[in-house]
């Protein structure tokens, strides 16, 4: 009996964290769509027959459609999503511009939501049990972090799909693990 090849989307996928989470499941002989802004570019991926690269920004619909699209054109299923991507400004809360906080929503939040939609959706059409996980930023919870408003946007989308029971859920904050089943 051979096991259906399972499809994983990880976004920010070019590079640290999300380049080797995308590098392990590869090794381990999964299917990865990878998607960052300039991925086909500039990634630290090896090319493999397993592999779908996605350029876009995910906090635009299209991109968030455009990976769906692609893992199942190329693979024919979502089986998990690692929300990965992210962007933080090295600067302090009381500093960020009013564009800092626009681009720390559309990437932290509102890709985070488009993204994780559509593969909620995709799952529950192919009856399957998939997982998602999500990273964010525990060092919100320190007083005069720089790594504030990031932390807080990042954090806060995972409790969202709680109502969600068909999946297994986390979200891992540096060292910490947070589940809607706990």
């Amino acid at each position: 009996m051979t096991m259906k090849q399972k499809t994983i989307i990880v976004t920010g996928a070019s590079q640290g964290i999300g380049a080797g989470i995308a590098t392990l499941f590869l090794d381990r002989g999964y299917n990865v769509v990878g998607t960052s802004r300039h991925i086909s570019s500039k990634n630290e991926l090896r090319q493999s027959d397993h592999l779908a690269l996605v350029d876009g920004d995910i906090g635009q619909t299209a991109t968030a459609q455009h990976v769906v699209k692609t893992a199942l054109e190329r693979f024919g299923s979502v089986d998990a999503l690692v929300n990965n991507a992210g962007i933080f400004f090295p600067k302090a809360f009381l500093d960020y511009s009013t564009e800092d906080f626009r681009a720390l929503s559309s990437t932290n939040l509102d890709g985070f939501i488009y993204i994780t939609q559509l593969v909620v959706k995709q799952m529950l059409s192919q009856k399957s049990n998939g997982s998602i996980v999500s990273s964010c930023e525990r060092g919100s919870s320190r007083r005069g972090s720089h790594a504030n408003a990031h932390g807080r946007s990042r954090g806060v989308p995972a409790h969202t799909l709680a109502s969600w029971n068909n999946s297994r859920i986390q979200g891992h904050c540096r060292g910490r693990i947070l589940s809607h089943r706990s």
